[in-house]
């Protein structure tokens, strides 16, 4: 079994901050977009980000009822 280290809150209080200045160049957008990628596969073939399907779902559930909205407002 692995021994645990503690950190002092100065160590860990210098840690966060390197995590952070590493975040990247745009840590909002990441957080932002970061709930609607597929946690599971999260690369298709070309290396390419893959959305979740919840995210899809709710996507064409909106188009339809936009759809519906305007279809029946006419």
């Amino acid at each position: 079994m692995a021994l645990t280290e503690c950190l002092t809150s100065k160590e860990a209080q210098e840690l966060l901050l390197l995590a952070y200045r590493d975040g990247g160049a745009d840590p909002l957008r990441a957080y932002a977009v970061r709930p609607f990628l597929n946690p599971i596969e999260q690369r298709n073939e070309k290396n390419k980000r893959k959305a979740h399907p919840m995210f899809v779902v709710a996507l064409l559930l909106l188009a339809a009822a936009i759809l519906a909205a305007w279809f029946f407002s006419r």
